[in-house]
C-alpha cells in the first residue's frame, strides 16, 4: 500500500514538473533599419534621425497559447542630439498576438490612430522552405527557413530543433522549433532572441486580449494601408507598427 500511495507521488509530481518544464518566456530585440524606409526624396533625414530604432518584446508560452506582446521602455524626451533643428523618432509596436494551439486560432489586438481594433481567425499554416543552411545562436544549433509574405516581403528564419516549440516572434511560427532569429527583406528588420527562460506562469500572465473594435483582417490592412500612404510611411512587421517622425 505504500509503495502505491508513493508511485502515485511520484507521477503526480512528475506530471507537474513535465507541465511547468513546457512553459516558459522568450525575450525578442527587435531592430529596424530606418534609413532604408525613407522616401527617395528624403535623403536628408539621414543625418537627422538614428539608422536604427530597436524594441524589446515578450513571448509567453505553455503547452497550448501563447502570447506575444510588446515591453515597454521609457524614453527620455530630453535625450536628444544638441544643437540646431531635433528630430524625435518612436516606433510604437502595441499589438498583442495569442495563439491558441488547442483550437488551432490566433488572436490580434492592434491599435492605430488611437483606436484598438480586435480580430480572431484561424492559425494559418505558413509556406515555410526548409533549408540546409546551419548556425550557432545562443549556444543553440539552428536551422533555416523562408518564404515569401503577401507583402512580397522575403522572411528568413533560423530554429532550433533543441526546443521543440512551433512558435516564433510576431506571428511567425510551424517550424519544428523555436525560432530565434527572423530577417526581414535581409536587414529591413532582424528579430532576435535575448533570452529564454524556463518557467511557471504566473495566473492571468497569459491570456488572450480582450477589447477594441471586432475587424477582419483584410479590412484592417485596407484601412491601415490606406492610413500609412496619406502619412508617408511604410508598413512594418504585421501591419502594427507606427513610426513617426517630428521637428521641433
Amino acid at each position: 500500500m505504500k509503495k502505491y500511495i508513493f508511485a502515485m507521488i511520484l507521477c503526480a509530481l512528475w506530471s507537474f514538473v513535465s507541465q511547468h518544464a513546457e512553459e516558459g518566456t522568450v525575450i525578442y530585440h527587435t531592430k529596424i533599419n530606418m534609413h532604408k524606409r525613407l522616401p527617395a526624396d528624403r535623403e536628408e533625414f539621414k543625418a537627422m534621425i538614428p539608422e536604427f530604432n530597436e524594441t524589446k518584446n515578450i513571448l509567453l508560452f505553455n503547452p497550448n497559447e501563447s502570447l506575444y506582446r510588446s515591453i515597454p521602455e521609457e524614453v527620455n524626451p530630453f535625450d536628444q542630439p544638441p544643437g540646431g533643428n531635433r528630430m524625435v523618432m518612436r516606433t510604437m509596436n502595441s499589438n498583442e498576438t495569442y495563439q491558441d494551439r488547442k483550437e488551432s486560432m490566433i488572436t490580434l489586438v492592434r491599435e492605430f490612430m488611437g483606436k484598438k481594433y480586435h480580430t480572431k481567425k484561424e492559425l494559418n499554416r505558413i509556406p515555410w522552405k526548409l533549408e540546409d543552411d546551419t548556425k550557432e545562436i545562443q549556444g543553440l544549433l539552428c536551422k533555416s527557413a523562408s518564404y515569401t509574405d503577401e507583402n512580397q516581403r522575403a522572411i528568413k528564419a533560423w530554429y532550433t530543433e533543441d526546443i521543440r516549440i512551433p512558435l516564433g516572434p510576431e506571428n511567425f511560427h510551424g517550424l519544428p522549433g523555436l525560432i530565434l532569429e527572423v530577417a526581414i527583406n535581409e536587414d529591413d528588420m532582424i528579430i532576435s532572441v535575448d533570452k529564454i527562460e524556463w518557467r511557471a506562469l504566473k495566473k492571468n500572465e497569459l491570456k488572450a486580449p480582450k477589447g477594441g473594435q471586432e475587424i477582419s483582417d483584410e479590412a484592417y490592412r485596407a484601412m491601415l494601408e490606406e492610413q500609412m500612404k496619406n502619412m508617408g510611411v511604410q508598413m512594418q512587421g504585421q501591419g502594427g507598427v507606427r513610426t513617426f517622425i517630428r521637428s521641433f
